[in-house]
């Protein structure tokens, strides 16, 4: 979609497809007259709303033809919460790739460290000072958690109370947690 597009632009990657109106079309795909792009070295995965039968296509044929072609995902988020329920998320839409290739991605978002060692390179914030806020406990907190960062789960997307608290709790607990991001009061600081 256009934000990872942005952040490609503003980083000097080159990139081809994602929100290229002939990859997004319904025509359906053509091997034989797929030409790829000999300069393609990896394909991105990420949320796309627009994922189609082309894309799935030319991703699968750049990392079929070309054993060196770095498979990569922004993050592996099964879903993500929208005001009218669930839809499927970044992890859920390498899915198809994952099988035909049988293959997993190397994840550079959350909840690795390669994105946290980016943002540090980048901003230089204080570890002891900075906590990573989130509605997903394998993602979010697992990634402030593999920082060595403070978590605070907000209790208004993907996980319940119930997984940190119930009978069945999960292994990743935060420090914190809040019904909602509202219930955060500004501090002034002296």
């Amino acid at each position: 979609m256009s934000g990872i597009e942005e952040e490609l632009r503003e980083e000097g990657v080159s990139f081809i497809s994602g929100t290229d109106p002939a990859d997004c079309t319904l025509e359906s795909f053509s091997l034989p007259d797929f030409i790829p792009d000999p300069d393609v070295a990896a394909v991105l995965c990420g949320l796309d709303t627009k994922i189609n039968y082309t894309k799935l296509s030319k991703a699968l044929q750049y990392l079929h033809r070309n054993p060196a072609c770095q498979f990569l995902v922004t993050n592996e988020d099964s879903t993500f919460p929208s005001a009218h329920g669930l839809l499927p998320g970044s992890g859920s839409l390498s899915a198809p790739l994952r099988f035909a290739l049988n293959r997993d991605p190397l994840g550079i978002g959350k909840p690795t460290r390669t994105m946290l060692d980016c943002i540090q390179a980048k901003v230089h914030f204080n570890p002891e000072r900075t906590i990573v806020i989130g509605d997903r406990l394998n993602t979010d907190i697992l990634f402030g958690q593999g920082g060595g960062l403070a978590t605070l789960l907000v209790l208004t997307g993907i996980t319940a109370e119930e997984e940190i608290s119930g009978s069945n709790p999960s292994s990743i607990v935060p420090d914190y947690v809040t019904q909602c991001i509202s219930d955060l009061r500004a501090v002034k600081m002296r």
